[in-house]
């Protein structure tokens, strides 16, 4: 990623990485890293600071997009830009480097970002569900 590029919280970038459970722990091995998208969901704020060299994100798939869970929100195909329906994967958050995001696809709308919160409140135990 080129220094310049700005990072917004909503945006989807790609990235490369390996899934956790896609780890061999036994082996040692890291498995394969693949081309993904994720959606940034760290305020702009802390996107801006140059310093940091982090962005907190949630991995897409669009792998089961038919099986929702609580902790899952879909993005159907068009939103973002994305080609295909994808899951958000928010119990997946993790942090990533800055300087590893590779290119923007697109942005996801501000009724879904709301949904997104929600959920994340829940799944932090912020927020009761049903609350």
């Amino acid at each position: 990623m080129k220094a310049k590029s700005v990072i917004h919280r909503g945006d989807v970038f790609t990235t490369s990485y390996v899934f956790p459970h896609e780890r061999d722990i036994t082996s040692g091995m890291s498995g394969i890293e693949k081309e993904r998208p994720i959606l940034i969901l760290q305020d702009d704020a802390e996107n801006a600071d140059e310093r940091y060299p982090l962005v907190l994100a949630a991995p897409l798939t669009t792998q089961k997009a038919d099986r929702v869970y609580q902790q899952d929100v879909l993005l159907p195909a068009g939103e973002a830009r994305l080609l295909q329906d994808s899951k958000v994967l928010l119990g997946m958050t993790q942090p990533f480097r800055k300087v590893r995001l590779s290119r923007q696809i697109g942005q996801v709308s501000p009724a879904r970002m709301r949904e997104i919160d929600l959920k994340l409140q829940r799944l932090l135990g912020l927020r009761r569900l049903g609350s």
